[in-house]
């Protein structure tokens, strides 16, 4: 009997060790989702499509799934766990660019997806990479944006706009992972982008400031050589020397005041809401290029009442440019999951694009990362021809790099 006693906690232990490594065993939940897309009126048939995937994105893990759609029905499957995604399905014709997503989509059952696919073509005019995420010791004023020629015809710089997007969060709400409210659902609501910061554009009256085939320039928030300045203890050098930059953005009422540097034509400024430079928040915000139609002077289009609006809900102003306009787009966000919220239409950008800390998990600002646009090929000419398929999850390195202005890759990325 005493024998017996003694086994009695030995065998609790090992029963207990049975319970544990049967739980350990149990298979995850997981639910089957059924993709299907719909043509948009521009193409015939599946038939004319050339490949298509559906990326499925899960907004609390950061965890992607990618399937291949089949052709032949329209649809692909996937076996996901409990949780909200983000699927944006990409694939392309001969001539266009099709794109589809659907936001904040709740699988916790098996379900089938439904995504409308969107024709575009790929814009003559490009951004080709966008820095604004500063180095450490809160340095930030060496921002710049790069524009590239993507055709092999000259292009033109004149009246092309550049502009922050308002997050368009709510009144007294701060938290990046709420939806604008200049939106309904993945669409803003009058048909216009709000613009927050500064907005500038290029000058010219026309064809006076060509743009030659693939090649680019480079806007410069302060165009002198930020890697040459004098470091305090802690301090972090900047990553990019902007002394050859081909344009200043330059405000003469700004505050604190702005240098403007002789030699490099500066843009035209349009419109502010604050700050110095047209700078986008340093953890990330999205961008546009956007150029008016019917030969529209920007000047003009602000001294216009009706191009400014008041945000749904409060008080603060934003200029608004019709969605219409739009050349190029990137919708640029933090790192952060929760924040993977779409504020530029899936016409103009289907994808999201964000930088990361030295991690490469963390948020990205003041990382001195930049976001880079991959390279699709190089012509026998040794031109370069860069990614624009309407998506920048597929057409920038993700997590970003080190700047690199006024220079190109040699190899496709």
């Amino acid at each position: 009997m005493k024998r017996f006693f003694y086994l009695l906690p030995i065998m609790a232990i090992l029963i207990g060790f049975t319970s544990c490594s049967d739980k350990d065993d149990e298979e995850v939940i997981r639910h089957t989702v059924k993709v299907s897309v719909t043509l948009p009126s521009d193409v015939n048939s599946l038939s004319d499509v050339q490949a298509m995937a559906v990326t499925v994105f899960n907004t609390a893990t950061a965890e992607e799934s990618v399937a291949q759609i089949d052709l032949a029905t329209g649809t692909a499957s996937l076996s996901l766990v409990p949780g909200t995604y983000n699927f944006t399905a990409s694939g392309k014709t001969d001539d266009l660019n099709l794109n589809g997503v659907m936001t904040g989509v709740e699988v916790f059952a098996d379900k089938t997806v439904s995504i409308e696919l969107i024709a575009s073509v790929g814009s003559s005019i490009i951004f080709k990479e966008v820095y604004f995420s500063g180095v450490p010791d809160f340095y930030f004023q060496d921002a710049f944006y790069e524009i590239y020629n993507n055709t092999d015809e000259v292009q033109y710089l004149d009246g092309i706009i550049l502009g922050v997007v308002d997050f368009g969060l709510a009144p007294s709400t701060w938290n990046k992972d709420q939806p604008s409210v200049w939106m309904t659902g993945d669409t803003y609501t009058d048909g216009k982008y709000p613009l927050t910061s500064h907005v500038q554009c290029f000058p010219g009256n026309g064809t006076d400031f060509p743009i030659q085939p693939r090649t680019s320039v480079i806007v410069a928030a302060n165009p002198i050589d930020h890697s040459a300045r004098t470091l305090a203890e802690g301090d972090k050098a900047s990553p990019v020397n902007l002394s050859g930059a081909d344009w200043q953005l330059y405000t003469d009422n700004a505050m604190p005041a702005d240098t403007r540097i002789d030699g490099i034509p500066a843009m035209t400024f349009l419109w502010k809401t604050w700050g110095r430079e047209m700078m986008p928040a340093t953890e990330g915000q999205p961008i546009i290029m956007a150029r008016l139609k019917n030969g529209m002077s920007p000047i003009d289009y602000v001294a216009d009442a009706s191009s400014i609006a008041t945000i749904p809900g409060g008080s603060s102003t934003s200029l608004v440019i019709p969605a219409d306009c739009i050349l190029d787009a990137i919708d640029i966000v933090s790192a952060d999951p929760a924040c993977h919220i779409k504020r530029i239409e899936a016409k103009d950008d289907a994808g999201m694009a964000w930088y990361t800390g030295a991690d490469g998990v963390s948020n990205g600002e003041y990382s001195g990362k930049s976001l880079r646009r991959k390279v699709a090929g190089v012509t026998a000419e040794g031109k370069v021809i860069l990614k624009d398929t309407n998506n920048s999850s597929n057409d920038f390195i993700i997590g970003g790099g080190t700047p690199t202005p006024g220079t190109l890759p040699t190899n496709a990325d």
